[in-house]
C-alpha cells in the first residue's frame, strides 16, 4: 500500500530533463504558469543540464519556460501535464526549434508551432526592425512592415482554425480555439463543444469555451450593464449593483499591463474631478491574486479594485467582451452602457486618453 501511494504521489509530478547548450554554468531557468502570470519554478543550469521537479494542481497547462542574459530574453512554449518531458537543443534553438518529447500533449503543441513557426520568425524579425527605425521615413517604413505583419497573423489565423477542426478533441486545440472565439458564432461554438468527448468537455480548457457561450452576447453600447461579483483587497463581496445614482466607469485592467499602469495617472484625476458624478471600479483580469495585490500595493487606488480569480476566463471577462487591456466602460445613472473603448495613451504636456475621453462624455451625457 505504501510503495502504491509512493508511487501514485511520483505520478502526480511533472519532471522536464533538459540538455541545453550555449547557457553559462549557473544561467537561471524558470518555469511560469501563463494562466496565473507567475513563475511555479525554476532551476540552475550546470554543464548544460538541469532538471525540474514539482506538480501541476490543474493539469495540462500552459507554461513558459525562460531565461534572461545581460542582453537576452529566451523562452519556448509548453503543454504539458504531470508527466516527464526531455527538452534537447542549444541556445540558438529558442524558442521554436527544440526538441521536446515524451507527452502526448506537448507533441500536439509543437504539430500546431511547427505550422505556424515560419510566420513567427518573420513576425519576430519585422518587429526588431519597426523597433530600430529612425529617420523621417520611420512612420511609412512602419506602416508598411505592419501590413506585412497583418498578413502573417492572418496566415497563421488559418493555420490555427484549420488545426482546431482536425484536433478539436485536444488541450491544444480547445487552448486555440478559446483564443480564437470571437472568429466563431457561437451556435459554431456550441456545435464544436457538444461535439467534445467528455474529457475534454469537463477539463478547464473546454469550461473555458463553456463559460464564454453561457454568457450569451457581448455587451455593447446602448445595452444595459451586466451585473457581477467580485472581491475587494480584504475579502469582501461587491455587486456592481451596490453603485446607485452615479456614472460607473469600469477599468478591466491588470497588474503587469503597460498601458494600465500609465492610466492610473487619470483615474486618480477623474476620481477627485468628478467625485459627485463618477464612481470608478476597477475589474482585474489578473488570475493570480499575489499579483492583483501587488498591483493594488503600488497603485494605490481610493477606489473600488475587484478580484474574481477567473482572470481572463471568467464569465463577466467574456460578457463584457473584453480581448485587450485596459478596457473601459461609461455606464450611467440608470444603468445604461453609453460608451466603450480599449488602450491608453498620453502625448507630453497634454491630457491622458482616458480624461479626455471621460471629459467629452460627460459635456454630451
Amino acid at each position: 500500500m505504501l510503495l502504491f501511494a509512493a508511487n501514485l504521489a511520483f505520478a502526480q509530478q511533472y519532471t522536464i530533463e533538459a540538455h541545453i547548450t550555449g547557457f553559462n554554468n549557473g544561467a537561471k531557468f524558470y518555469l511560469k504558469d501563463v494562466d496565473v502570470d507567475s513563475d511555479i519554478d525554476s532551476v540552475v543550469i550546470r554543464n548544460n543540464q538541469f532538471v525540474m521537479r514539482g506538480s501541476l494542481a490543474d493539469a495540462p497547462k500552459s507554461l513558459w519556460l525562460y531565461t534572461k542574459t545581460s542582453t537576452n530574453f529566451y523562452y519556448t512554449t509548453l503543454m504539458i501535464g504531470n508527466e516527464t518531458i526531455t527538452i534537447n537543443g542549444d541556445i540558438k534553438d529558442f524558442p521554436f526549434d527544440l526538441s521536446i518529447s515524451g507527452s502526448k500533449t506537448q507533441d500536439e503543441h509543437t504539430l500546431l508551432l511547427n505550422q505556424e513557426k515560419a510566420g513567427y520568425k518573420e513576425r519576430n524579425k519585422l518587429l526588431q526592425e519597426y523597433f530600430s527605425l529612425k529617420g523621417d521615413s520611420a512612420e511609412i517604413k512602419g506602416k508598411k512592415i505592419w501590413r506585412i505583419i497583418g498578413k502573417l497573423d492572418s496566415t497563421n489565423e488559418v493555420v490555427a482554425k484549420r488545426f482546431i477542426k482536425d484536433h478539436l478533441n485536444s488541450y491544444e486545440g480547445l487552448y486555440e480555439l478559446f483564443f480564437l472565439k470571437n472568429k466563431y458564432s457561437r451556435d459554431t461554438l456550441r456545435q464544436m463543444f457538444n461535439s467534445l468527448s467528455p474529457q475534454f468537455k469537463q477539463s478547464d480548457f473546454g469550461q473555458r469555451i463553456a463559460n464564454y457561450i453561457k454568457v450569451g452576447p457581448i455587451l455593447e453600447v446602448g445595452d444595459k450593464y451586466a451585473d457581477f461579483e467580485a472581491l475587494d483587497k480584504a475579502g469582501v463581496k461587491h455587486r456592481l449593483s451596490e453603485i446607485k445614482g452615479k456614472y460607473i466607469l469600469l477599468d478591466f485592467s491588470t497588474t503587469y499591463c503597460g498601458p494600465c499602469i500609465e492610466s492610473v495617472e487619470d483615474l486618480k484625476i477623474i476620481s477627485k474631478k468628478y467625485a459627485d458624478r463618477v464612481e470608478i471600479v476597477s475589474f482585474s483580469g489578473d488570475a493570480g491574486k499575489a499579483n492583483w495585490l501587488k498591483g493594488i500595493a503600488r497603485d494605490k487606488p481610493n477606489w473600488l479594485s475587484l478580484w474574481d480569480g477567473k482572470g481572463n476566463y471568467g464569465e463577466t471577462i467574456a460578457k463584457y467582451g473584453v480581448t485587450g487591456y485596459p478596457s473601459f466602460f461609461l455606464i450611467d445613472p440608470q444603468g445604461k452602457i453609453v460608451s466603450k473603448w480599449t488602450g491608453y495613451g498620453k502625448k507630453p504636456g497634454e491630457k491622458g486618453s482616458l480624461e479626455t475621453k471621460i471629459d467629452g462624455l460627460l459635456v454630451k451625457n
